[in-house]
């Protein structure tokens, strides 16, 4: 997989706590429930998938694909609906990251713009 070669640094003043990945407000009482799918493979791991409704989403649909080995990750999301379509694929997991800042010649700095 190739990694993101362009990046963007924001201002540290305009940032919040946690930037909305630190809770989920959105409540999910739309969602009918869950379906169970055919057993399928997710790039050779064996998964079940699950298909979610979102009524409040004019019939967004979303599939979580499950691994069905001793640790159900989920393997990969896909939603779509009328206007959009998207896939989240995860993997690696129980590996350590290797997490490195970027050289300084591949980030823009939006406190930058405008100046």
């Amino acid at each position: 997989m190739k990694g993101q070669s362009r990046w963007i640094k924001a201002p540290s003043s305009r940032a919040h706590a946690g930037d909305g990945l630190a809770e989920c407000t959105r409540e999910f009482t739309s969602f009918g429930v869950a379906k169970k799918g055919e057993p399928t493979k997710v790039n050779g791991t064996p998964a079940i998938p699950l298909v979610v409704t979102d009524e409040a989403d004019k019939g967004g649909s979303y599939t979580f694909y499950v691994a069905t080995g001793s640790k159900p990750y989920i393997l990969k999301a896909v939603y779509k609906s009328p206007e959009l379509h998207s896939t989240t694929s995860f993997s690696a997991f129980d590996k350590p990251l290797d997490v490195r800042p970027p050289a300084k010649a591949d980030v823009l700095d939006a406190g930058d713009i405008g100046r």
